[in-house]
């Protein structure tokens, strides 16, 4: 018994670090399309400005009650990096093993 709760607690591990990589990849596709699809005009704003438009795409977009593609995990993923924190609006770099 004791193996099979160990087989399980491995698998729940992992299914959360994959729901983990897929926020993470979810948020990076959206920073991509931004870039692919408004680089020219994001390169002409300030950092601020820059980080402000594109949190209020990231809430339109994913924000869990108003968003057309509702995904609390991958707007806080954005908030954080697109907050007023941060340098830059670049790709989310996968977190290091702790």
């Amino acid at each position: 018994m004791s193996a099979e709760a160990d087989l399980d607690r491995a698998l729940d591990a992992l299914a959360q670090k994959l729901e983990e990589l897929n926020d993470l990849t979810r948020a990076n596709r959206f920073m991509v399309e931004a870039m692919a699809g408004q680089g020219d005009a994001l390169k002409q704003m300030s950092r601020r400005r820059t980080r402000d438009m594109l949190r209020c795409q990231a809430r339109a977009q994913f924000h869990p009650d108003t968003g057309t593609a509702p995904d609390a995990a991958v707007l806080a993923i954005l908030e954080e990096v697109l907050g007023s924190r941060g340098e830059s609006a670049e790709i989310i770099p996968f977190p290091a093993r702790a």
